[in-house]
């Protein structure tokens, strides 16, 4: 039975002489895997759509167990992020992320919408990609049950006014009371740009300032823990 899906493509691998298989996530179905034959071909209708960052409604064909690409309507290429080297990074890792933690065939409508989100502020040149990022990440721990509690030590519930400290294996902020031998120190800065992102929706991102050091070590945490979630080593550039 043949469908439509609205979905991004996450990935595309080589396969066979002309074809590729695109990991591409959907609204309605989750992360899928679709074969698109001949589209390695110059005279392919479907090549130019068949690329990392595609936004489209995607017609397909029941194959067996999987789906092949029969139609694309494009909806936005996400082009300007593929030219721009800084935005590519950032951008990639987003695809990077929501690849490798999204399992096939569940659905992500949560993930879906705020990649999308993150994709579009990341198109904008008064917008911190880096930034994006941070909030992408603690948006991903949230959908994923892994909020960060920003109020309270989340052991005894006291008022984190002190030093700070976060346990990678709960995931929790900790008061000097309570932190546990492999807690790693947060600094008062990163907690403060943890709470500031946490409290403000992606399209206000441009009114955050910050300075390059504190988004950068704010980064750095936000990757250090999901990476310590997942057991994933994403894009290189930000370890």
């Amino acid at each position: 039975m043949d469908t439509t899906v609205k979905g991004v493509v996450l990935k595309t691998t080589e396969y066979k002489d002309n074809d590729k298989l695109l990991t591409i996530l959907t609204l309605e179905k989750g992360k899928i895997l679709v074969k698109a034959r001949g589209v390695k071909k110059s005279t392919s209708k479907l090549k130019a759509f068949c690329q990392s960052f595609c936004f489209a409604d995607f017609e397909l064909a029941s194959s067996g167990a999987g789906y092949v690409l029969t139609g694309v309507n494009e909806i936005e290429n996400f082009y300007n992020l593929t030219t721009n080297i800084d935005k590519f990074s950032y951008a990639f890792c987003v695809l990077e992320l929501v690849d490798k933690i999204c399992a096939e065939n569940q659905e992500y409508i949560s993930i879906f919408i705020d990649m999308l989100k993150t994709l579009q502020q990341m198109t904008k040149d008064n917008v911190d990609c880096r930034l994006v990022l941070c909030k992408f990440i603690l948006s991903l721990l949230n959908h994923e049950g892994f909020n960060i509690n920003l109020n309270k030590c989340s052991n005894c519930k006291s008022p984190l006014v002190s030093d700070l400290y976060f346990d990678l294996n709960r995931g929790d902020v900790l008061c000097p009371a309570c932190k546990a031998l492999d807690s790693i120190i947060l600094e008062k800065s990163v907690f403060s740009a943890l709470k500031i992102l946490s409290g403000c929706d992606f399209d206000r991102l441009s009114t955050i300032k910050l300075s390059n050091g504190i988004i950068e070590k704010t980064l750095s945490f936000l990757v250090k823990n999901i990476n310590f979630k997942y057991e994933i080593k994403i894009n290189s550039i930000f370890l």
